[in-house]
């Protein structure tokens, strides 16, 4: 049985820059004969305890994919230098506990192992990876220690188009070679 990797993007936008990163990242990853996926969470409400249990049907459905990962790897923009808010509520509602009177992070997400990449501008998207570190490790996922922030092109932000350099390439490659080795 193939092992699976579900991604998340933290951009909701169809062609997000992020999407262009996990779609190269998920091809080197099926050339290994892992198994990729992308998550929808753009259904998502927002993270509110007056509704959490019962969860909502879209926290289920989204809390199920995650189940059925064996790792997850996020790519994400820098939004104001920091999380994109329908990323963090992702991240909420899957630390909270599943059964009322539980408390901590969920079984199905500890020690699960994560990856993080990122492309933003000229901060190479340092910022929300440091602040997403600390999340997802206080979060109890096995955070990967390889991660790669990149720099987007002026030129990308007129087209609307991120292509990605031979050098950038070769980071991402480098960051899938460590994921597989941990994987």
């Amino acid at each position: 049985m193939n092992k699976k990797v579900l991604f998340v993007v933290g951009s909701l936008r169809e062609k997000s820059f992020n999407r262009t990163v996990a779609e190269y990242i998920s091809k080197r990853l099926e050339e290994k004969g892992i198994e990729t996926s992308f998550l929808d969470y753009s259904k998502l409400p927002f993270m509110n305890q007056d509704i959490e249990f019962p969860a909502p049907i879209e926290v289920e459905k989204v809390r199920n994919d995650v189940k059925g990962a064996d790792a997850l790897w996020i790519v994400t923009p820098e939004y104001n230098g920091s999380v994109p808010g329908a990323l963090k509520n992702f991240l909420d509602w899957i630390s909270r506990p599943v059964v009322k009177g539980n408390f901590g992070a969920p079984e199905f997400v500890k020690g699960k192992l994560v990856a993080v990449s990122g492309v933003a501008g000229k901060s190479e998207a340092s910022l929300v990876i440091t602040e997403i570190s600390g999340l997802l490790t206080r979060m109890g996922l096995n955070l990967l220690e390889e991660k790669v922030g990149l720099a987007l092109p002026a030129e990308a932000f007129q087209t609307g188009v991120f292509n990605l350099s031979d050098e950038q390439k070769a980071k991402l490659d480098n960051e899938v070679k460590v994921f597989i080795e941990k994987f």
